[in-house]
């Protein structure tokens, strides 16, 4: 049905229309004037356009990069500020207020151009130093499935070698530019600045960095323990911020890729009768022996390893704590072998006043090591020999030309599974007092302890293998008897250290000097006894009778190992620049240390000096754009070793 309007009418309808036009065109209006789009070029120090460089709205989620020539355009309310972000740069803050273009040069994190690393004694800026010296964060060694935080670095830092032996929780082998000395290899380990020979009770997940110091520059300070080089760990404390709860667990598989080629039964048997002629000696009869075994594919295994840590932080400007506990689980590349660790770290510092602190440290675990195992009788064990004989229900044994010399690989690996029963405590800590006072001058005091407990019993079973070439087929390995023995060692490591740092900077002159005092005190006890079994005595396969008290006293075996030894220090360091380009570094030592008590040259100094010239910081490199840093450096310096034999009684200082 039409409806027909009268002229008033229409005339009413139409001025409501527009009236209702004209609103929402004012709100469009309105609406749309609270959002513009801004546009720009993100540039660096020199003007050339940063890709990459991340813009994002203050408070939201919005946000943009830049491209390939550094310009960007992003929507943004009027009363929006912006926030551009890259990495080595400064965080910057612009407000958009009714801005639609806005170009931004970005400039460098003076900080992280000036990254600090830890030395002997202190730390510093790395670019003011003419020693060689790696620094590893943290994050990549926690990021690694390993039980010991040594095995991540293998392959990482040029001029040290590190070869992991496979056997799980085992310590690599770790030579810092080669073998230094006849008397051992092992380079010396500083943890929160208590020295140490290993750090097979840290957890990777607790280490907030790690240096290695490789060149006397930065060797010296250490004088009679720095010659196999220094690897400095600094586990985690907490930083400013909200309490914070972390929990991160990995895993992970770990298997042998490349086995060595090894000849099959007949190509064995072709050989080794062929050596036999040549030798003049009759050919060896195998009718006796039709098994064809590849004995590294019995010993070893696929193995599994998982590290898992949670860590509760927090932090004011008074007051600060770290709490982590770790568990690590890893089987080695042989069957049966597995190693288990739980951690504790523990920091504390507060700040009395603002110039005075005080704090402690604390780590501490317990490790239960994996079984001792060796693949070499598998590389040498003949393939003509079965691996279990099934009508006895018996491993058999080698060959008569081998069975004096070996057993069969998996006798070892599988019926002497689990017979030891081994149990490391270890627990390492410090306290310390800091006193910054006159501007420029710090004292630190610091008094550490590291004691370890290590228990170990091991059973000897009655063990007997099916052999073709033994009267009655059935021989018995070794003594035929059962047999205990039992060790208990001790070790205890007490330091201290008193140092004065002075820092100052004036005009172009930079100027850092420590000067210090420091004593080490090392003992170690260790009992041993053994047992075998009485006549119609036999000790049962029960971990808890592996005691040396249940066996036969006649057969009764000790033995013992201790020593003590002191070391008393002072040094003396001075890093300096001069405009920042121009760089000097020396170093004193003269060390005390009873290990060469009996020869009269107890004393020795130890020094260094190295140069260096930033040369990337003379005006006339600076066009140069490809280049980032260049520095010219060398150094000069005398290395100690006190790893003589260690006899009882070394006479402590």
């Amino acid at each position: 049905m039409k409806r027909n309007l009268n002229p008033p009418m229409k005339r009413a309808l139409r001025l409501k229309n527009l009236f209702l036009t004209a609103c929402f065109l004012l709100i469009g209006t309105a609406a749309f004037s609270q959002e513009h789009t801004v546009t720009g070029v993100v540039t660096d120090s020199f003007k050339e356009p940063l890709i990459g460089v991340s813009i994002v709205v203050q408070g939201t989620n919005t946000g943009v990069v830049t491209g390939l020539d550094g310009d960007y355009s992003i929507q943004v309310p009027a009363d929006a500020t912006l926030e551009f972000s890259y990495v080595g740069m400064e965080k910057q803050s612009i407000k958009v207020g009714n801005r639609n273009v806005i170009n931004v040069q970005m400039k460098e994190d003076s900080q992280m151009l000036a990254e600090t690393v830890v030395i002997g004694y202190g730390s510093a800026k790395k670019r003011d130093l003419t020693g060689s010296i790696t620094n590893i964060k943290g994050d990549e060694i926690a990021n690694k499935p390993v039980a010991n935080p040594l095995s991540a670095l293998q392959g990482k830092v040029a001029g040290v070698q590190i070869i992991n032996s496979g056997k799980a929780g085992a310590d690599p082998e770790i030579r810092v530019r080669g073998t230094n000395y006849i008397t051992g290899y092992m380079p010396l380990y500083v943890v929160d600045g208590l020295f140490n020979d290993n750090i097979n009770f840290l957890n990777p997940q607790d280490i907030e960095s790690m240096e290695i110091l490789k060149d006397p520059s930065s060797l010296a300070i250490f004088g009679v323990r720095g010659a196999n080089g220094v690897i400095i760990i600094t586990t985690k404390k907490a930083k400013e911020g909200q309490t914070r709860v972390n929990i991160n667990g990995s895993f992970g598989f770990k298997a042998i890729t490349n086995k060595i080629a090894m000849v099959d039964a007949d190509g064995f048997k072709l050989l080794y009768n062929e050596q036999l002629r040549n030798e003049g000696n009759p050919e060896y009869d195998f009718s006796d022996w039709t098994g064809n075994t590849n004995w590294q594919d019995e010993i070893f295994q696929t193995g599994f390893i998982t590290n898992n840590n949670i860590s509760i932080t927090g932090a004011s400007d008074k007051h600060s704590f770290y709490l982590g506990a770790g568990y690590a689980y890893e089987q080695g590349n042989i069957k049966h072998e597995k190693y288990s660790k739980i951690t504790l770290n523990i920091s504390n510092d507060y700040k009395v006043t603002d110039n005075f602190k005080v704090g402690f440290q604390f780590n501490g675990a317990r490790m239960l090591p994996a079984d001792s195992k060796s693949v070499a009788t598998a590389l040498r064990a003949a393939p003509v020999a079965e691996v279990y004989n099934k009508e006895y229900g018996l491993y058999t044994s080698l060959p008569g030309f081998q069975k004096a010399q070996m057993n069969n690989p998996m006798v070892d690996v599988d019926l002497k599974a689990n017979t030891t029963k081994a149990e490391n405590y270890r627990g390492s800590g410090n306290i310390y007092g800091q006193w910054d006072f006159l501007k420029h001058f710090q004292f630190k005091a610091m008094f550490s302890l590291d004691y370890a407990s290590n228990s170990t019993r091991t059973y000897t079973p009655i063990i007997k293998v099916y052999d073709a070439s033994a009267e009655g087929d059935i021989a018995t390995l070794g003594t035929g008897k059962t047999g205990v023995t039992q060790a208990k060692e001790t070790e205890m490591k007490v330091q201290s250290d008193y140092l004065l740092t002075y820092t100052n900077s004036w005009g172009d002159h930079s100027l850092t000097a420590t000067a210090g005092f420091t004593t080490y005190y090392n003992k170690l006890e260790n009992l041993n006894a053994g047992r075998t079994q009485g006549v119609g005595l036999i000790i049962p396969d029960n971990p808890d009778k592996w005691y040396v008290s249940i066996g036969d006293a006649a057969t009764a075996t000790n033995g013992s190992t201790q020593w003590e030894r002191s070391t008393v220090s002072v040094l003396a360091r001075i890093l300096y620049n001069y405009k920042g380009k121009y760089l000097f570094n020396g170093s004193y030592r003269r060390d005390g240390s009873s290990a060469f008590s009996y020869t009269g040259n107890q004393w020795q100094n130890f020094y260094s000096v190295g140069l260096g010239w930033l040369m990337s910081e003379e005006e006339w490199m600076k066009g140069i754009e490809w280049l980032d840093m260049l520095k010219l450096k060398g150094s000069w310096g005398t290395l100690g070793n006190q790893n003589l034999d260690r006899a009882y009684p070394a006479e402590p200082l």
